[in-house]
């Protein structure tokens, strides 16, 4: 396959004629010659590109021609701006330079624009800005102005609320706030006073870094007892006098519900903690517990009463063996009743009542009710269990917290 070069012999820019506006399209002529100077005839595609530099860069505007006609001579006519609109922001003023690709072969060098291209910047002479001639005020324009009244003031704590046509203020009690005493304040009427603790009588607010001449002791020379003493007072030179210990203390025994002591040394003293948890502290004989639930199951509250505690079991079992596996697998539950379902679907969280799981009501011999599996509000849907093969998809259990 035979490789082409051509050869971008002369070019031609002009704008395009428009009527009452600038032109935004752009009058382009390329003659085109291979290597020999033989012209390029015949149809191309040609691809046309701007660019702020002469070599590498990013184009900033690009159109593409499927099919261009070539004459007997080389020459291609292509008006710019056809398919792609050549604006302001192309043309803004910049240098640029234009690459011809023909055929996908790239056409060097890049020319540059010369004056008549960048005409297309006239385009924005109607406007100042960017803003047109509507967006300005006329000079005939005239405004509208309040007389000055003979009320411009308010007096005392009044504070003004409107302006009438006349020019007049109008004036009102300050009302509109709302104050609120923060730590250390208190609020009486709109009076703010600072909350005084302790003696004095003084009615300023001392700094948090004040300090008390004549109110303190100096820093003695004895601040610590040696091995085997303790202090015994502080003396006024600012020093601590120490004792040694006289005691007749020779262990100390751990009673019922402490651990450690000793004879030796210095002795601690610990709670025996038993059971689960990992609290520090001891609770009190008579403390209390809020009801809860096993793992697994939801807490319904009852007004006035124990709290409910349901679990909803996914199991294709027989209606016996669900009330078995309440009991033995889920906690010491049982089935839940018709009562206890209507507490569990009424009370937050709600249990989703899921059609065709089992409840402990039974209606008459062999037949139990279960949730209904057209309408799991009402979940009064009677089944003969002894007659059913497959009983459902599940049941539900309850228990009263504890």
């Amino acid at each position: 396959m035979r490789t082409q070069r051509w050869i971008l012999v002369a070019v031609a820019l002009s704008s395009l004629i428009a009527v009452a506006q600038v032109p935004t399209k752009v009058q382009f002529n390329a003659r085109i010659t291979d290597t020999s100077g033989a012209p390029v005839t015949g149809s191309h595609s040609v691809f046309v590109s701007l660019f702020a530099a002469p070599t590498g860069g990013t184009a900033t505007w690009t159109e593409s021609y499927a099919t261009v006609s070539f004459s007997s001579d080389g020459l291609a006519f292509l008006e710019l701006g056809t398919n792609v609109p050549l604006s302001t922001t192309v043309f803004d003023g910049s240098k640029l330079y234009l690459e011809l690709t023909i055929d996908g072969a790239v056409m060097a060098p890049r020319l540059g624009l010369v004056s008549v291209p960048y005409a297309i910047r006239a385009g924005d002479s109607a406007t100042l800005g960017g803003t047109p001639a509507s967006g300005f005020a006329t000079a005939s324009h005239t405004h509208s102005y309040l007389p000055v009244g003979t009320t411009l003031s308010c007096g005392g704590t009044q504070k003004v609320s409107a302006i009438s046509t006349t020019g007049n203020v109008t004036c009102t009690d300050d009302q509109s706030a709302t104050y609120t005493a923060g730590a250390g304040l208190s609020l009486a009427s709109q009076q703010f006073s600072v909350n005084y603790s302790g003696t004095g009588t003084a009615l300023s607010a001392a700094r948090a870094d004040h300090n008390h001449a004549g109110l303190y002791l100096p820093v003695g020379t004895t601040l610590a007892c040696p091995a085997g003493q303790f202090a015994t007072a502080l003396l006024s030179n600012g020093s601590v006098s120490c004792l040694t210990p006289s005691g007749d203390i020779s262990s100390v025994v751990a009673g019922a519900g402490l651990t450690g002591g000793g004879s030796v040394g210095d002795a601690t003293l610990a709670v025996a903690f038993g059971g689960s948890g990992t609290t520090a502290i001891a609770a009190r004989s008579d403390h209390t517990h809020a009801p809860g639930c096993p793992a697994g199951y939801s807490l319904h509250p009852v007004t006035g009463g124990t709290p409910l505690c349901t679990r909803r079991v996914v199991a294709n079992v027989t209606y016996p063996q669900a009330g078995i596996a309440c009991y033995v697998s889920y906690s010491g539950g049982e089935l839940c009743t018709y009562s206890e379902m209507l507490i569990a679907a009424n009370t937050a969280p709600a249990e989703v009542l899921s059609p065709g799981y089992w409840m402990a009501n039974r209606i008459d011999d062999g037949w139990v009710l279960r949730v209904n599996s057209t309408n799991p509000i009402d979940f009064d849907e009677k089944i003969e269990i002894v007659a059913t093969t497959v009983v459902g998809a599940g049941y539900y259990c309850c228990q009263r917290a504890r």
